[in-house]
């Protein structure tokens, strides 16, 4: 995604304070939320020789324009690029109660980490799975039109979104996503599903992606399953052009447990995660262990340490595994 100038999110910034605080009586009505993140914290990656300090930040410009139409910006910046950038950029249309229609640049909600904002994770990073799909743009953000009617406890069971999108990168790319409450005792059930079509080298290709899932998000615990298999878009385009053609296809798969001890405000995570970049050879595989440990200070602060073990191994050696990627990160996370 391309960098937004700071003037630009400077005039933004602006328009929107001469909005809330000067808004003429055609806007009279229109009431605007500021919401958002700061985090701070420290990271070491294995082998390498020096630990990174960093700092990230959200703010949220929600303007109610009317009972039915709100709008949504989404302005970030972090220490690693230097920059601030605008994320999301969308309005809500309020079809009836828990069922809406967005327009803008807005998230692909595919799978189960995608259907909330990164502040509500219980790591303080998206798990591997999600770091291998952002590159082929299953996950991510585009300019889309999206549909939803959310599930609810006390009424209707089944939820769905669907999106329909482009970008840059991709020709166009529909995703889907389907949820249904307490199915499997206290269990939600869900399934998630992504067509994407490619600008390759002389033409396009379409690959996708599917995703089955397993939820129980309770007041102590939370679980998550998930699988995960699709088309790599990248080493199938490389095998149209240099291999014999064929398409290559991916698996994984993640199992997470969260336990929140009301008494300590402490909340040990771990996560399991399984790689295969390749179906045909199975035994090149990255396995993920990873260890949390959250302490809730206040309600809106939360201090995070995640011990995040990768073990790979390659074409050239299947009996060893690496530690390449491993790393610690210390993380301080205020939200308002």
């Amino acid at each position: 995604m391309k960098k937004t100038p700071r003037r630009l999110i400077r005039t933004i910034i602006f328009f929107l304070l001469l909005l809330t605080s000067y808004a003429p009586p055609a806007f009279s009505q229109a009431k605007t939320t500021i919401s958002g993140w700061l985090r701070t914290g420290v990271e070491y990656e294995y082998n390498e020789r020096f630990r990174e300090n960093f700092y990230r930040g959200k703010v949220q410009f929600n303007v109610k324009v009317d009972k039915n139409l709100e709008a949504q910006l989404d302005i970030r910046g972090e220490s690693e690029e230097h920059a601030m950038e605008l994320r999301e950029a969308f309005f809500t249309a309020d079809l009836s109660k828990a069922v809406g229609l967005d327009f803008g640049q807005g998230k692909k909600r595919f799978g189960l980490e995608f259907q909330k904002s990164k502040e509500n994770l219980l790591t303080t990073e998206r798990t591997l799975i999600y770091q291998h799909l952002e590159p082929f743009g299953f996950v991510g953000r585009d300019v889309n039109l999206r549909y939803y009617r959310k599930a609810k406890s006390d009424g209707r069971r089944n939820g769905i979104s669907l999106s329909l999108g482009y970008s840059e990168d991709h020709n166009v790319t529909a995703v889907g996503h389907w949820t249904r409450l307490n199915t499997i005792g206290s269990f939600a059930v869900g399934a998630s599903s992504v067509v994407q079509i490619d600008k390759i080298a002389g033409g396009s290709q379409t690959v996708w992606a599917l995703g089955a899932e397993l939820l129980r998000d309770a007041a102590k615990h939370h679980v998550e399953i998930e699988a995960v298999a699709g088309q790599d878009p990248f080493r199938s385009e490389f095998e149209k052009s240099f291999g014999d053609g064929k398409n290559v296809y991916f698996f994984g798969g993640k199992i997470l447990y969260g336990h929140y001890f009301k008494k300590s405000r402490l909340e040990p995570v771990f996560v399991y995660s399984l790689l295969v970049p390749d179906l045909d050879t199975f035994d090149i595989n990255t396995v993920e262990f990873l260890a949390g440990l959250n302490y809730y200070a206040a309600s809106a602060l939360r201090i995070g340490l995640n011990g995040d073990l990768l073990l790979a191994t390659s074409a050239k050696n299947q009996d060893e595994r690496t530690y390449a990627g491993s790393k610690v990160i210390l993380q301080v996370q205020l939200v308002w």
